[in-house]
């Protein structure tokens, strides 16, 4: 599940006018987020939450999240350790390695031991559509970017 974009329009997000290094104006092209979890219906919540803001792409198993980590580069990689062929949380020193600035998001059900290992933690299923929204909004700095509505 992916839904990516010419990177034509691309025009890289600068934080020297102060605010976040991660993020996008109207005129840059939206963060690109690895969605790594085994499971189909956690994928469609979450890429229909974050879509038009981010570019999401899913993948189901960690032989193809370390495939994509590889050959793109990505803000935000939300993984869930529970893989049908492997430990997700295995994935963390290659984003760390292969993706410089990117951050991670550990959205899992039974690993509440690594909640220090990336970025942030949320529970899942327990964690609101709203919370989560807020959790990748905040790490990609997005509220900060986006262009505030007229009154």
């Amino acid at each position: 599940m992916t839904n990516d974009f010419s990177q034509e329009t691309y025009r890289p997000f600068s934080d020297q006018e102060g605010g976040c290094s991660i993020g996008f104006s109207i005129f840059a092209e939206a963060p690109r987020v690895l969605h790594v979890d085994g499971d189909a219906d956690a994928a469609l919540v979450l890429s229909t939450l974050l879509v038009p803001e981010t570019q999401v792409t899913h993948v189901a198993t960690l032989a193809d999240a370390e495939a994509l980590l590889h050959l793109q580069q990505f803000a935000l990689v939300v993984i869930d350790p529970d893989l049908p062929d492997g430990d997700g949380g295995s994935l963390l020193s290659l984003v760390r390695q292969r993706q410089g600035e990117a951050r991670v998001l550990l959205y899992s059900a039974r690993h509440p031991e690594q909640h220090l290992a990336g970025s942030a933690f949320l529970p899942k299923p327990w964690t609101s559509p709203r919370q989560l929204w807020r959790t990748v909004s905040d790490l990609l700095c997005l509220a900060q970017a986006m262009p505030v509505e007229p009154q």
